[in-house]
């Protein structure tokens, strides 16, 4: 008896062993149950009549099976930064990131700018967008800053943490300071009124202009003005010396005629 029960395991373990799939994708694994392959998902042929073991997408892989069905989902991108496609053919560059997946060393997916996003499958970095509508990405592809004619900080949501420079004044992509922003007129500069405005240098005088030739006028030599004057109210300056020296030629004059 036990002679015939030692015959008939040993012809399952050889018949478990020279099992073969009828799926090409699939191996036979415990009781002679095909399961699919590494790098590929679905149900074996030799389980579901209506199966098959499919491909993951390339540049994707999967764990050998150990059940009769494998999910879609066990198919994960060798580049960490990418994911599956919706049909499953190729993988993606994740939401946030641009480029090309790699199959095997250093991701091919790069960050976008900070304060930057973009859709999963971007290629170039100009499919990463600012968050604040009023910056755009620097130079150095590094992050956002403020587009010209304004200043700030830019933010990430939100309001946004770029201002419009005062009317009538200009700026340079990136300008972070209200100071920064420049007066057509180059004989003036904004001053600390809320909002600020344009005047006249120090030393000047008159209405500044936003185009065309200067509308403030300088002192003549020697004379100064405050800034924001808009009449000539140039006079010399009064300095110590003014004074002192009529003195000592007065005192002078008297130690002669003594």
């Amino acid at each position: 008896m036990k002679a015939i029960s030692l015959i008939f395991i040993s012809l399952a373990v050889i018949a478990t062993v020279n099992a073969t799939c009828a799926d090409a994708n699939a191996t036979a694994g415990q009781g002679g149950t095909c399961f699919c392959n590494a790098g590929y998902y679905g149900t074996s042929t030799d389980v579901s009549s209506g199966g098959s073991c499919k491909k993951c997408p390339t540049g994707a892989t999967s764990p050998a099976s150990t059940t009769s069905g494998t999910l879609k989902s066990s198919c994960t991108c060798i580049d960490t930064n990418a994911i599956p496609d919706i049909t499953y053919t190729l993988c993606l560059c994740n939401d946030n990131y641009y480029g090309t997946p790699t199959s095997s060393g250093a991701s091919g997916c790069t960050p976008c700018p900070t304060g930057s996003k973009s859709f999963a499958g971007s290629t170039t970095v100009t499919q990463c967008l600012c968050g604040d509508f009023n910056s755009v990405i620097n130079d150095a592809k590094t992050a956002c800053q403020c587009k010209a004619n304004y200043y700030g900080t830019p933010t990430s949501s939100g309001p946004s943490g770029c201002t419009k420079c005062p009317t009538d004044t200009t700026s340079t992509i990136g300008t972070t300071a209200l100071s920064s922003c420049a007066c057509p007129d180059t004989n003036a500069s904004l001053n600390t009124a809320n909002p600020p405005v344009c005047q006249c240098k120090a030393n000047f005088y008159g209405s500044p202009t936003s185009s065309g030739a200067s509308g403030c006028t300088a002192c003549p030599n020697g004379q100064i003005a405050p800034a924001g004057s808009s009449t000539n109210v140039c006079k010399v300056a009064s300095t110590s010396s003014t004074y002192i020296l009529p003195i000592v030629s007065l005192l002078f004059s008297l130690v002669m005629l003594i």
